[in-house]
């Protein structure tokens, strides 16, 4: 992988924010924080550093419970079970309607927020 060079230049109002340029090589990072240097910003706020990017891999995991007369009720009072709401209308021309509030919701919760990030 190759390693590149991140420079940031923290806001002065809020460090929190600021400005990232991502260079491929050493020197011209160098050359840019010379740049800044020389253009008046303040040591304090201009930091450097050097990353490689990482792959990352993602997997979706639904649950599925098949249920009916033939094929009984589901194996586990534990999987969730969501339904979706019916369709409004396939006229052409017709705008999509909103999903009622209930739908994908079992217990309270919204299918979406089993999903958001930690």
């Amino acid at each position: 992988m190759v390693t590149r060079i991140i420079v940031l230049v923290a806001d002065r109002d809020d460090p929190k924010h600021g400005e990232i340029t991502v260079l491929e090589d050493r020197h011209k990072a160098e050359r840019l924080v010379e740049t800044l240097l020389e253009a008046g910003f303040e040591q304090e706020r201009i930091r450097v550093f050097a990353g490689t990017a990482l792959d990352m891999q993602i997997a979706h995991r639904p649950i599925v419970t098949l249920v009916g007369e033939d094929l009984g009720g589901p194996d586990t009072d534990d999987a969730p079970q969501y339904t979706e709401a019916a369709d409004a209308s396939a006229e052409a021309g017709a705008e999509e309607e909103k999903a009622p509030e209930t739908a994908y919701v079992r217990d309270g919760i919204r299918f979406s927020s089993l999903f958001r990030s930690s």
